[in-house]
Parts: C-alpha cells; sequence; structure tokens
C-alpha cells in the first residue's frame, strides 16, 4: 500500500489544517480513512466493532488536525492510535467465518485459504498485527514498530513468529495464501462515497474546534482589554 504521507505536498501539514478545506489535505485524510478501514477491518474480532473503532479514530484526528505540522508526524499518529484502539476495543476471540471480512471477501475462498486465515487468527495478537500490517498494508519496518509501539527489533520478532507459524500450517502453499490474503485485505477499502463522508465529519470536527478556539482567544483578550481599561479607571480616579 502506498504511504500517504508520501503523496502530500511539501510534507507541510500545518498550511493545510489551516485551510481545511485544502484539496492535498483531503487527498491526504481520504488515504488515511481508507488506510484506517483496512486496518480495523481486518483486525477486529466483531464487524460492528470495526466501524466504531474507525469513527473514534477519525474523531480523535479532529482534535488534533488544526495543529499538526507535518505530514509525517500525522501519518505516524493515524497508524499509531488506529492499532491502540483496535487494542482497546476489539476484544478478544476470533470472528466467525461468516463474519469474517477476510473470508467474506474471497471470491471462492477454498478450504486451504479459509484455514490459512483461522490460523492468523489464532496467532498472538501483537504477531497477527505485525504479519497484516507488513504483508497485506506493506509497512516498512520504521513504520510497523510505530504503529505497534514497539522497537523495529521487537516488530521483526512478532513477524518472524508469525510469518513461521503460517509457514508451518500453509506448507508449500504459504506464498500462494499470502498472496490471496494480500488482495482481500487490499478489497477492505472502502466505497468513494464512505471515505467521503468520513472526511467530511473529521474536517467539521476540525472547523468547530478551530472555531471555538478562536473564540476562546477572543475573549480572553476582551477579559484583558477590560481589565487593564478598569485599572486605567481606577488610577485615574485615585490621582483626582
Amino acid at each position: 500500500m502506498n504511504d500517504p504521507a508520501e503523496h502530500f505536498e511539501g510534507d507541510d501539514l500545518g498550511c493545510g489544517a489551516t485551510e481545511l478545506h485544502s484539496p492535498s489535505l483531503r487527498r491526504f485524510l481520504e488515504e488515511q480513512y481508507s488506510r484506517v478501514c483496512r486496518i480495523t477491518h481486518s483486525l477486529c474480532v466483531r464487524p460492528a466493532t470495526a466501524k466504531k473503532a474507525v469513527d473514534r479514530v477519525m474523531r480523535s484526528s479532529s482534535r488534533y488536525l488544526p495543529d499538526w505540522k507535518s505530514a509525517q508526524a500525522a501519518d505516524n499518529w493515524f497508524l499509531h492510535h488506529t492499532i491502540l484502539m483496535i487494542r482497546e476495543i476489539s476484544g478478544t476471540g476470533s470472528p466467525r467465518a461468516a463474519q469474517d471480512y477476510l473470508i467474506q471477501n474471497a471470491a471462492n475462498a477454498a478450504p486451504a485459504y479459509i484455514a490459512f486465515v483461522r490460523a492468523l487468527r489464532q496467532l498472538p495478537p501483537q504477531q497477527r498485527e505485525a504479519f497484516l500490517l507488513s504483508r497485506c498494508e506493506q509497512l516498512e519496518p520504521r513504520k510497523l514498530a510505530i504503529a505497534m509501539d514497539c522497537s523495529t527489533a521487537a516488530a521483526a520478532n512478532h513477524l518472524a513468529a508469525a510469518t513461521e507459524a503460517l509457514k508451518t500450517i500453509a506448507g508449500g502453499g504459504f506464498e500462494a495464501q499470502a498472496t490471496m490474503l494480500a488482495g482481500v485485505y487490499a478489497s477492505l477499502t472502502p466505497p468513494e462515497e464512505m471515505v467521503i463522508a468520513g472526511v467530511t465529519m473529521a474536517t467539521g470536527l476540525a472547523r468547530r474546534k478551530r472555531w471555538g478556539n478562536n473564540l476562546k482567544r477572543l475573549f480572553g483578550w476582551l477579559v484583558l482589554a477590560l481589565l487593564a481599561w478598569t485599572i486605567w479607571r481606577l488610577s485615574r480616579m485615585i490621582v483626582i
């Protein structure tokens, strides 16, 4: 998958965040929304939980959007907080095959592929994260570590353990099953109208936050001005 930060013009998210209608900022957020959807729908135990995680991540992003100065910093934030949100609300266990997005979205899924996905679901959470983020979302090692909130060495160890466990299950069919998994994962990218709605919601909340902050600053200046005027009037009275 592409890195959304690589396509942002000049990496200057501060200017884009000031102008919340900026086309480059909206493209950046649309790519982030799509990636958040892919990650949550592949990792969450229940479909309803995946939708809740996407909503919470986008709503949280609106609080920081006006203050981000760099596309890279924003990109790291989305990766890191998406995984943290999934860990917080996803729960334990595995989704039923009929509810598993990685099986639902596979055209004519063969028993070998279904077994591969079920084996993936049985992995420890961090191994499952490492495998999906590396093999399917194609995060490079540093980004993988940022997303998983660990060192690059720890992320590499989780990935190696997951790969070894799945190779044991799939045998010679490992690469074929992993390739099919990556294709199904890519299909979790949401439709355009959903992306636009999600980004519009986030930028709308950010816009209200910015106006709220401006009003607070204006109120603060008015209070200071009133205080200064009161002091001046008192000083005049004392002099008289």
